[in-house]
Protein backbone atom coordinates (compact mmCIF):
# COMPACT_ATOMS: atom_id res chain seq x y z
CA UNK A 1 0.00 0.00 0.00
CA UNK A 2 1.02 3.37 -0.93
CA UNK A 3 2.11 5.32 2.06
CA UNK A 4 -0.37 8.16 3.04
CA UNK A 5 -0.03 11.56 4.47
CA UNK A 6 -2.51 11.14 7.50
CA UNK A 7 -3.53 14.62 8.68
CA UNK A 8 -2.92 15.56 12.16
CA UNK A 9 -6.62 14.96 13.52
CA UNK A 10 -5.81 11.30 11.84
CA UNK A 11 -2.66 10.49 14.09
CA UNK A 12 -2.94 8.09 17.35
CA UNK A 13 -1.05 8.95 20.20
CA UNK A 14 1.18 6.14 19.93
CA UNK A 15 2.97 6.18 23.77
CA UNK A 16 -0.11 5.45 25.74
CA UNK A 17 0.63 1.65 28.09
CA UNK A 18 -1.80 -0.96 27.97
CA UNK A 19 -5.48 -0.74 29.68
CA UNK A 20 -8.32 1.46 29.21
CA UNK A 21 -8.03 5.22 27.96
CA UNK A 22 -10.67 7.80 26.37
CA UNK A 23 -11.06 7.51 22.41
CA UNK A 24 -9.58 11.23 22.28
CA UNK A 25 -6.70 10.02 24.76
CA UNK A 26 -6.12 7.76 22.07
CA UNK A 27 -7.18 9.77 18.42
CA UNK A 28 -6.69 13.16 20.10
CA UNK A 29 -7.90 14.82 17.09
CA UNK A 30 -10.79 12.88 15.83
CA UNK A 31 -13.30 15.73 16.50
CA UNK A 32 -11.72 17.02 13.53
CA UNK A 33 -11.96 13.92 11.55
CA UNK A 34 -14.56 14.63 8.29
CA UNK A 35 -14.96 10.81 9.05
CA UNK A 36 -16.62 11.56 11.78
CA UNK A 37 -19.43 13.18 10.60
CA UNK A 38 -20.36 9.85 8.27
CA UNK A 39 -20.36 7.92 11.56
CA UNK A 40 -22.46 10.19 13.18
CA UNK A 41 -24.09 13.05 11.34
CA UNK A 42 -25.98 15.15 14.37
CA UNK A 43 -23.52 17.52 16.25
CA UNK A 44 -24.33 16.88 19.97
CA UNK A 45 -24.10 12.82 19.27
CA UNK A 46 -21.07 13.23 18.02
CA UNK A 47 -19.17 14.87 20.98
CA UNK A 48 -21.51 12.31 23.25
CA UNK A 49 -20.18 9.55 21.03
CA UNK A 50 -16.73 10.83 21.50
CA UNK A 51 -16.99 11.98 25.28
CA UNK A 52 -17.84 8.49 25.78
CA UNK A 53 -16.21 5.88 23.79
CA UNK A 54 -13.18 3.91 25.70
CA UNK A 55 -10.05 2.13 23.99
CA UNK A 56 -8.32 -0.59 25.75
CA UNK A 57 -5.13 -1.23 24.61
CA UNK A 58 -4.62 -5.11 25.04
CA UNK A 59 -1.09 -6.61 25.16
CA UNK A 60 -0.37 -9.02 22.35
CA UNK A 61 -1.13 -9.21 18.76
CA UNK A 62 -4.22 -8.71 16.01
CA UNK A 63 -5.78 -5.86 14.79
CA UNK A 64 -8.80 -4.17 16.35
CA UNK A 65 -12.81 -5.23 17.45
CA UNK A 66 -15.67 -3.76 19.52
CA UNK A 67 -16.10 -5.70 22.84
CA UNK A 68 -19.80 -5.04 23.74
CA UNK A 69 -19.64 -5.98 27.46
CA UNK A 70 -17.64 -2.73 28.28
CA UNK A 71 -18.33 -1.49 26.05
CA UNK A 72 -14.86 -0.34 24.25
CA UNK A 73 -12.59 -0.91 21.15
CA UNK A 74 -9.53 -3.35 21.56
CA UNK A 75 -6.56 -2.28 19.96
CA UNK A 76 -3.43 -5.34 19.86
CA UNK A 77 -0.99 -3.43 21.45
CA UNK A 78 1.29 -4.48 18.60
CA UNK A 79 -0.78 -3.22 16.28
CA UNK A 80 -0.96 -0.09 17.88
CA UNK A 81 2.72 0.32 18.21
CA UNK A 82 3.65 -1.06 14.73
CA UNK A 83 0.81 -0.42 12.56
CA UNK A 84 0.54 2.64 9.46
CA UNK A 85 -0.66 5.49 10.57
CA UNK A 86 -3.72 5.32 7.93
CA UNK A 87 -4.52 1.41 8.84
CA UNK A 88 -4.92 2.88 12.64
CA UNK A 89 -7.08 5.93 11.72
CA UNK A 90 -8.95 4.08 9.74
CA UNK A 91 -9.70 1.09 11.92
CA UNK A 92 -10.33 4.09 14.72
CA UNK A 93 -13.39 5.03 12.68
CA UNK A 94 -14.50 1.74 11.61
CA UNK A 95 -14.83 0.64 15.50
CA UNK A 96 -16.35 4.11 16.71
CA UNK A 97 -18.75 2.90 13.93
CA UNK A 98 -19.67 -0.27 16.21
CA UNK A 99 -19.53 1.61 19.69
CA UNK A 100 -22.72 3.74 17.73
CA UNK A 101 -24.58 0.84 16.67
CA UNK A 102 -24.06 -0.82 19.62
CA UNK A 103 -25.25 2.09 22.02
CA UNK A 104 -28.05 2.06 18.89
CA UNK A 105 -29.22 -1.39 20.03
CA UNK A 106 -27.77 -2.89 16.91
CA UNK A 107 -26.24 -6.35 16.88
CA UNK A 108 -22.63 -6.49 16.12
CA UNK A 109 -22.03 -9.86 15.33
CA UNK A 110 -25.52 -11.06 13.94
CA UNK A 111 -24.26 -14.40 12.70
CA UNK A 112 -27.15 -15.04 10.01
CA UNK A 113 -24.84 -12.94 7.91
CA UNK A 114 -21.60 -13.75 6.80
CA UNK A 115 -18.59 -11.58 8.35
CA UNK A 116 -18.47 -9.47 4.92
CA UNK A 117 -22.29 -9.00 4.34
CA UNK A 118 -23.05 -8.40 7.58
CA UNK A 119 -24.68 -4.49 7.58
CA UNK A 120 -22.49 -3.40 10.66
CA UNK A 121 -19.24 -4.64 9.11
CA UNK A 122 -20.54 -3.01 6.02
CA UNK A 123 -20.79 0.45 7.18
CA UNK A 124 -17.79 0.36 9.46
CA UNK A 125 -15.72 -0.65 6.18
CA UNK A 126 -17.82 1.86 4.36
CA UNK A 127 -16.66 4.60 6.72
CA UNK A 128 -13.23 3.72 6.69
CA UNK A 129 -13.18 3.71 2.91
CA UNK A 130 -14.95 7.14 2.05
CA UNK A 131 -12.15 8.61 4.48
CA UNK A 132 -9.42 6.59 2.70
CA UNK A 133 -10.52 7.93 -0.60
CA UNK A 134 -11.04 11.36 0.41
CA UNK A 135 -7.11 11.19 1.93
CA UNK A 136 -6.32 9.86 -1.44
CA UNK A 137 -6.14 6.16 -1.28
CA UNK A 138 -6.60 4.55 -4.89
CA UNK A 139 -8.71 1.06 -5.67
CA UNK A 140 -5.71 -0.71 -4.98
CA UNK A 141 -4.85 1.28 -1.77
CA UNK A 142 -8.37 0.61 -0.29
CA UNK A 143 -8.51 -3.58 -1.59
CA UNK A 144 -5.15 -3.70 0.52
CA UNK A 145 -6.54 -2.24 3.70
CA UNK A 146 -9.69 -4.24 3.44
CA UNK A 147 -7.35 -7.50 3.15
CA UNK A 148 -7.74 -9.28 6.12
CA UNK A 149 -6.14 -12.95 7.52
CA UNK A 150 -9.82 -14.06 7.62
CA UNK A 151 -10.69 -13.13 4.09
CA UNK A 152 -9.78 -15.02 1.00
CA UNK A 153 -9.68 -12.70 -2.36
CA UNK A 154 -13.41 -13.21 -3.51
CA UNK A 155 -14.60 -11.52 -0.16
CA UNK A 156 -12.13 -9.18 -0.03
CA UNK A 157 -13.79 -8.20 -3.43
CA UNK A 158 -17.61 -8.84 -2.13
CA UNK A 159 -17.33 -6.24 1.12
CA UNK A 160 -15.65 -3.69 -1.60
CA UNK A 161 -18.42 -3.93 -3.67
CA UNK A 162 -20.75 -3.74 -0.35
CA UNK A 163 -19.11 -0.40 0.36
CA UNK A 164 -19.29 0.88 -2.78
CA UNK A 165 -23.44 0.68 -2.92
CA UNK A 166 -23.69 1.77 0.67
CA UNK A 167 -22.44 4.93 -0.11
CA UNK A 168 -23.73 5.41 -3.34
CA UNK A 169 -27.12 5.07 -1.06
CA UNK A 170 -25.91 7.60 1.29
CA UNK A 171 -25.33 11.42 0.53
CA UNK A 172 -21.90 12.36 0.78
CA UNK A 173 -20.57 13.82 4.39
CA UNK A 174 -18.47 17.13 4.20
Amino acid sequence: MKRHRVPEFGMLQRQLPAGLHPYLRVLPGAAESPGLRRIEPDDAKRKQLLADALVFIKPGGGFAYVDVETPCIVLAEEYYRTGSDMDLYMDMLHELTHIRQHHEGRDLWDERYEYVDRPTEIEGYAVAVEEGRRLGMTDEDVIDHLTNPWMDEEDVLRLLRHTQEFLAKEPPVG
